[in-house]
């Protein structure tokens, strides 16, 4: 059997995922790794992949505190963030109160078929080992003609290669939750069209300024990091091997 689809493992994945966010927030408060100009980007990546009508129901799966609440909103007749982390959710209800905040997996979510014209998994695939199996989930309770929405960490990003993958040498745990990974855009492709989405889109993207990392000590580095990922994308090569890949598709 795959480990990524043994029960066990994975249940046993979840709970660590949301442990580790819960401890994240009730000792940071929050958790917001990118800039507001980051986040712009990734806004302008998703309208122009899914090119979104108003008046969307919407369903943002990994929302944590609430941050990528912004990325969508302003197309939304309703929107639903569901996340692993109770903390993360207290604080979203806290923020937003006038939208809906579940505990949910993404692997098995409580909702009726086709309840959502838009599913958004927002930098939260790489966090779950078997992610397939929550993208058959949010197909499922894709609307006929609604459309995904993903972004998620790149694994032919150098810098996410070298520091971020398990199997580099060079990688270090510190800020990474337990079961965290870039993903290789091919293997999303892939998994987009194994879950039954059609018309899939895709593209490397950088240019998403973070607004601090783990280790600490890197922060010092940052605003060179942001900028040489700006250049990057400037360059043409973020198309490829940007920090975060964006996969959208539809049912």
């Amino acid at each position: 059997m795959d480990p990524r689809r043994d029960p066990a493992r994975t249940h046993l994945a979840a709970e660590s995922e949301a442990a580790y966010f819960d401890a994240l927030v009730r000792e940071e408060g929050e958790f917001d790794p990118f800039t507001a100009a980051g986040w712009d980007t990734i806004r302008r990546g998703f309208e122009r992949m899914i090119r979104p009508r108003d008046g969307l129901r919407i369903l943002d799966i990994g929302c944590g505190t609430g941050q990528s609440r912004k990325l969508y909103i302003e197309h939304a007749a309703t929107y639903i963030g569901i996340d692993l982390a109770e903390q993360a959710l207290v604080r979203a209800r806290a923020k937003f109160p006038a939208d809906r905040w579940e505990c949910a997996d993404a692997r098995s979510l409580p909702f009726p078929d086709g309840s959502f014209d838009l599913v958004c998994f927002s930098s939260v695939l790489h966090h779950i080992p078997d992610f397939e199996a929550a993208l058959r989930e949010g197909r499922r309770v894709l609307a006929a003609g609604g459309h995904v929405f993903a972004f998620d960490p790149n694994l032919l990003n150098p810098v996410m290669a070298t520091f971020r993958h398990p199997k580099s040498p060079l990688y270090t745990d510190n800020g990474v939750s337990p079961n965290e990974a870039p993903l290789l855009p091919a293997r999303l492709r892939r998994a987009f069209a194994d879950a039954g989405f059609t018309a899939i889109q895709q593209r490397a993207q950088s240019d998403v300024a973070y607004r601090e990392v783990a280790p600490r000590l890197l922060n010092a580095g940052l605003k060179v990091f942001n900028l040489v990922d700006h250049l990057f994308e400037r360059s043409g090569l973020g198309r490829w091997f940007g920090t975060f890949v964006l996969t959208a598709g539809a049912r």
